[in-house]
């Protein structure tokens, strides 16, 4: 997408909006990210000063009201093969390395409580007056991870969902970023 299908983009979703550079891990550490644009104008300049890093972009509505953020990925182990991790996301991932794996398959049961035993679980219950997390919505992806990977082990290498996005309570899980890692699957 150029500068000028950003822009558009923008219009048609509606300000304000966050704009990504895409094809790069950790967008945020070398300013691949640009959020609460609020007109064309800054839409235009935060994806022009990308252009050194990559050359196409992503605008997305800004959210706002948030309530926590999650890390839901699937890794690899040689013995195990793919399981899910789950963890605090957005900077906490670094910050507090709370996280907690999860082999497959597994149940809702079981990612409730997952959830349960991060440290971040205090943001999820409703901290401080806040509401508390849509964890139905948060499970609802987990699980539908867990079940497109049991279906097909070998499909992802690796995958991140980081932050998963969590709403208040009955409002929904909004996926903001994302890196796949996909196995390329034989032609026949």
């Amino acid at each position: 997408m150029d500068p000028e299908s950003a822009v558009k983009a923008a219009n048609e979703i509606g300000y304000p909006v966050v704009a990504k550079a895409m094809g790069i891990p950790h967008k945020t550490d070398v300013g691949g990210v640009r959020v609460n644009l609020k007109n064309s104008s800054e839409v235009l300049e935060a994806v022009k000063s990308m252009e050194k890093i990559s050359d196409t972009y992503l605008i997305e509505r800004m959210i706002s009201d948030c309530v926590a953020e999650l890390l839901v990925g699937v890794a690899r182990d040689e013995q195990f093969g793919p399981y899910l991790v789950i963890g605090g996301g957005g900077i906490l991932v670094e910050i507090m390395k709370d996280s907690v794996s999860l082999l497959l398959p597994t149940t809702r049961e079981r990612v409730y409580s997952a959830l349960e035993k991060l440290e971040c679980a205090p943001l999820l219950q409703g901290f401080r007056g806040a509401p508390p997390a849509d964890l139905d919505a948060a499970v609802d992806v987990i699980m539908g991870l867990s079940n497109l990977i049991e279906n097909d082990p070998s499909l992802i290498n690796e995958l991140d969902i980081n932050p998963l996005m969590l709403m208040a309570e009955g409002q929904g899980a909004i996926a903001a970023d994302a890196l796949i890692s996909v196995n390329k699957k034989p032609e026949h």
